[in-house]
């Protein structure tokens, strides 16, 4: 069986650009769990957000756009409960640690 790395593995290896990918994976797993809050698509906007920003190559996602979507992870895990906080938090740290290993645009 093949293992499968994680964003913050990935970091640790040199490329931060998995850490997004890996915030993407963790609100996936928050929209997966229940109970249904009504916070479901704000949790997939969040998701093709950073399911965006992990793939484009063209350039580098600007911070105030990163600033932008962790704020809304800061707010949208006021609004949640366990067990899905955890993950919302869980993307909201992959987030942070992106964005410590890259330079502002």
């Amino acid at each position: 069986m093949r293992s499968r790395r994680t964003g913050s593995d990935d970091i640790a290896a040199g490329d931060p650009r998995p850490a997004l990918s890996a915030a993407n994976e963790a609100l996936l797993r928050a929209i997966e769990t229940p109970p249904d809050t009504g916070r479901e698509d704000r949790i997939d906007d969040l998701a093709a957000e950073l399911w965006f920003l992990a793939r484009e190559k063209d350039r580098r996602p600007d911070q105030g756009r990163l600033e932008r979507v962790q704020y809304s992870l800061t707010l949208l895990l006021a609004e949640v409960r366990e067990p899905r906080a955890r993950h919302v938090a869980r993307a909201r740290r992959y987030l942070q640690a992106f964005r410590a290993r890259v330079d502002g645009v």
